[in-house]
């Protein structure tokens, strides 16, 4: 129970003023370090099941295997944000006409996913596959005008190569030389085809996240013991501070590719480090126990609620310059950044230095 978000009424305004700083631009930015949420025309989402939305509305184990694309923190646009905070229902207040947001629950290969290229279980190693992807649906749909719309992905990747791939290999550091290969092959793939473009990188989360987590439920149990064995298998439990170790670097590599100049260094295109997920932990109940409102049933996933908290760290972080990116999550609505006069774009490594 109380696994959706605070439920808000229609006559509740919007957190920002939307004809305010935020606003569209009178005539389309010619540089990415210039454009404003209103100036987003398309949205996108790449990686696995945390943006297909698995269970996020699941009451049992079965229901985690139904996509919930519909509310995803990063491309969902079911509804409207005072039923489901995603960052398109934020993005849709500044330009109504917003497109490539998922529309309901189904499958990537569905319409009604548009955009949202992530697939159950995808590892790093399938990110340059759904950057092709996403190109030929962006290139083929008749809505989008490639040259002209600005366009914004958001890439989550991580979590499976961690739970699912690093614990079979002899040399567990392998994952992060092929992570640094898919990486920049899908940055560059993304940069070379679509102009225009705004990338969001959200590093994994540590499966520490995990391992800390207080107070599981049969179904918990059985959830991570499933679908994470390299940190919940009893067999590799004594290499975890290895596989830490593994996560914490993967995040550094992250930030190493995406500081790289060549992302730096057109006019339409860049790369954000957005780093919410750095340091993220569940939040505890009174009696120190792991808040588990904010996961599905299988405690692997996020429930709506969950995805809305990331949704509000995730907007946050895009209005936060550069180096100044808070690296957790906050209780959800408790702290809603908005533009303003002094910096009404969304923040770049450039912009972030003025």
């Amino acid at each position: 129970m109380g696994k959706l978000q605070k439920q808000f009424s229609p006559s509740t305004p919007f957190f920002c003023d939307v004809k305010g700083p935020g606003r569209r631009s009178p005539t389309p930015p010619t540089s990415v370090h210039m454009v404003r949420p209103g100036d987003i025309d398309i949205v996108a989402g790449m990686g696995d099941s945390l943006t297909a939305a698995n269970g996020a509305m699941s009451t049992n184990l079965l229901h985690v295997t139904t996509e919930n694309r519909g509310i995803s923190w990063s491309i969902g646009g079911q509804e409207n944000w005072r039923t489901f905070l995603t960052l398109p229902n934020i993005l849709k207040e500044f330009n109504p006409n917003l497109y490539g947001y998922a529309l309901s629950d189904g499958l990537s290969i569905q319409r009604l996913s548009r955009f949202n290229v992530a697939e159950l279980g995808a590892m790093s190693r399938d990110i340059p596959y759904e950057a092709r992807i996403l190109i030929k649906r962006l290139q083929s749909d008749p809505k989008v005008n490639m040259t002209h719309h600005w366009k914004l992905v958001t890439i989550l990747i991580g979590a499976n190569d961690f739970c699912l791939d690093m614990c079979y290999q002899s040399d567990s550091r392998v994952i992060l030389q092929r992570h640094e290969k898919d990486l920049l092959t899908t940055l560059r793939t993304l940069r070379d085809n679509i102009p225009r473009l705004i990338v969001n990188v959200v590093p994994a989360p540590s499966m520490k996240i995990l391992i800390e987590l207080k107070g599981l439920s049969p179904e918990c149990f059985a959830g991570l013991h499933f679908e994470c064995p390299c940190f919940f298998g009893s067999k590799v439990q004594k290499r975890r501070k290895e596989f830490l170790k593994v996560i914490e670097d993967w995040k550094k590599l992250d930030a190493k590719i995406i500081n790289r100049e060549e992302f730096h260094n057109k006019e339409d295109f860049t790369v954000n480090y957005q780093a919410f997920t750095k340091r993220i932990l569940f939040p505890t109940t009174p009696n120190n126990l792991t808040d588990y409102r904010y996961m599905a049933v299988d405690c692997f996933h996020l429930s709506q609620k969950g995805h809305a908290r990331a949704t509000n760290a995730l907007w946050n972080n895009m209005l936060e310059p550069d180096g100044q990116k808070y690296e957790s999550w906050k209780v959800e609505f408790e702290e809603f950044k908005c533009p303003t006069k002094e910096r009404p774009y969304f923040a770049t490594r450039e912009n972030s230095r003025t």
